[in-house]
């Protein structure tokens, strides 16, 4: 999986989700970081299966910044990025979740660690693992 297939890099700033996501959407998104080489680097995948925008502001309320003592000591950069991309509905979006998890999270690099949840009521199972969660 080379792509994420989403729009973005954008500034992690809620100003910018708001100026990027109108309307109330099913959808997935990844917050990450620019390497050196610009790159987008992803460090947490989610999704909301009903707004994104509002998936995506929850995680920027409960991401934790490395503190200036952290970057001093030489901890990796801040998480200051976005993509996202709009669903279909919430099995599409559950889908696509479980793919990014799986893929970016082979080497545990990923923040979030739990496997994604199928969408409420529905008992999907993975497509990539076939587990139900």
């Amino acid at each position: 999986m080379r792509s994420l297939d989403m729009d973005g890099p954008y500034r992690l700033t809620k100003e910018e989700i708001g100026r990027r996501i109108k309307d109330p959407m099913p959808g997935n998104f990844a917050i990450g970081r620019m390497t050196k080489d610009n790159r987008f680097l992803v460090r947490y995948v989610g999704r909301d299966d009903v707004d994104v925008r509002r998936g995506l502001l929850g995680a920027l309320n409960a991401a934790t910044q490395p503190g200036m003592m952290s970057r001093l000591m030489g901890a990796e950069p801040a998480d200051d990025c976005f993509k996202f991309s709009l669903a279909q509905g919430p099995q599409a979006a559950f889908e696509k979740h479980c793919r990014h998890f799986h893929h970016f999270n082979k080497k545990g690099n990923l923040r979030n660690r739990r496997h994604p949840r199928s969408p409420s009521n529905a008992r999907l199972p993975c497509p990539i693992c076939g587990d139900e969660f």
